[in-house]
């Protein structure tokens, strides 16, 4: 018989990763259990609701925007609190292939990851539907949730109020818009700032706090991946050096190099199936 209180369904998946959303159907009996977490390595934020889940004779209420680990061998306890919304949940569910990488690192972690602004700004990008058609823009958030999540163990940095983190989150949402929609544009620090209202200092540590790289790097990494795209469609490596936004063929070299392990002319050298490797350096 099925688990009548108890519901998966796969969003999308990619090659490091799937996303799959779990829950408990309306009016299902949500009695207590105990039980080990997964045959695979899992990265958990909770979407809505809440639950409590209990660890090794230590017990976290998990809400909305928490972040918890499933690991292979460990074993939970999970409650729910009578009357209270019964959680929903995205689970990263890292393949076995990437597992073999990332045992040591998740491992160490705490169970439950402290909460920072940027895991709940990566929390909010797994809840935006559309992932299913873009298996590359899963593995690269799976990589951003795995970094963000060993990050916050050291951080412990305070996360803003849930009100104030969503007004934070649209200023940020509109300014990678902004680089995104035209990297090779002329702009500047400052000029980001003022397009979303902020000050130039506050802007530039909003930014690294919740992206987890700074405004500049995040426009370089951008102009790469254009770079990459002008390349592939057989643009010359100066061309496309000043069409994606660089102003010195010896500095996009060096970028470039540094960044994707090869120069750009090997890149638009290479068969068209290994440059997707490549653009995996790019997240």
């Amino acid at each position: 018989m099925p688990d009548e209180s108890f519901r998966r369904e796969l969003i999308a998946e990619g090659a490091l990763a799937s996303l799959i959303k779990f829950d408990h159907p309306h009016g299902a009996p949500l009695d207590d259990s105990e039980e080990e977490a997964a045959r695979r390595f899992q990265i958990n934020v909770v979407e809505r609701g809440w639950f409590r889940l209990g660890f090794r004779g230590h017990e976290s209420t998990l809400g909305a925007g928490a972040a918890f680990l499933s690991r292979p061998g460990d074993v939970y306890r999970y409650s729910h609190i009578p009357e209270v919304e019964p959680d929903v949940c995205l689970s990263l569910n890292f393949s076995d292939a990437a597992a073999d990488g990332l045992a040591e690192t998740l491992e160490r972690l705490p169970v439950v990851a402290p909460a920072t602004n940027r895991l709940a700004y990566l929390g909010l990008r797994l809840s935006r539907r559309g992932l299913a058609s873009d298996p590359m823009r899963l593995d690269e958030l799976a990589i951003d949730l795995l970094d963000a999540t060993a990050a916050a163990a050291i951080e412990r940095r305070t996360a803003l109020r849930p009100d104030r983190f969503s007004f934070y989150a649209k200023i940020v949402d509109t300014a990678r818009e902004l680089i995104d929609a035209r990297p090779d544009a002329p702009t500047s620090l400052p000029a980001l700032a003022r397009a979303v209202g902020m000050s130039t200092f506050a802007f530039a540590r909003l930014f690294r706090e919740i992206v987890g790289l700074p405004p500049h790097a995040y426009l370089i990494r951008a102009r790469l991946r254009h770079a990459c795209d002008l390349l592939e469609g057989g643009m010359s490596v100066t061309d496309a050096c000043y069409a994606s936004g660089f102003n010195s063929l010896s500095h996009f070299i060096n970028t470039f190099s540094a960044r994707c392990r090869m120069t750009p002319s090997a890149f638009r050298a290479m068969p068209p199936g290994e440059r997707a490797l490549v653009r995996r350096r790019l997240r």
